[in-house]
């Protein structure tokens, strides 16, 4: 009984792993959303995202199931992705944005009237 129950834990944080990873990629995506990235940068924090994601994840299947890799694993962690994706991603991103142009916001104020300043003086 105890086996299964594991396994159980193992297949629901396989899913809940999917699920994770891909909520902090919309934070990766919205970064290059509001800050311009050249395509160099973007690649490197895609690879950068993606090997500590894997280190991640074969920590958790190391400590979960002694390192084996089961296909309901990555079955569980791809619905878990998939999911995400369907159900929340537009969602999260939204909230994101909302929550960055809040957090943003003074500093683009400021930038602005720093801006206008200059302009003026410049004349």
């Amino acid at each position: 009984m105890e086996m299964i129950i594991g396994q159980l834990q193992y297949f629901g944080a396989s899913f809940l792993w999917g699920v994770v990873l891909m909520f902090f990629y919309d934070f990766l995506e919205v970064f290059r959303i509001k800050v311009k990235h050249a395509k160099v940068m973007c690649w490197l924090e895609d690879w950068l995202f993606w090997v500590v994601a894997a280190i991640l994840v074969f920590q958790m299947i190391f400590a979960l199931n002694n390192g084996i890799l089961r296909s309901f694993f990555v079955a569980s962690f791809v619905a878990g992705m998939a999911g995400y994706k369907k159900i929340a991603k537009n969602h999260v991103i939204h909230a994101i944005c909302t929550i960055f142009s809040w957090f943003f916001r003074p500093y683009v104020w400021i930038a602005k009237k720093i801006k206008k300043k200059s302009k003026k003086s410049l004349k």
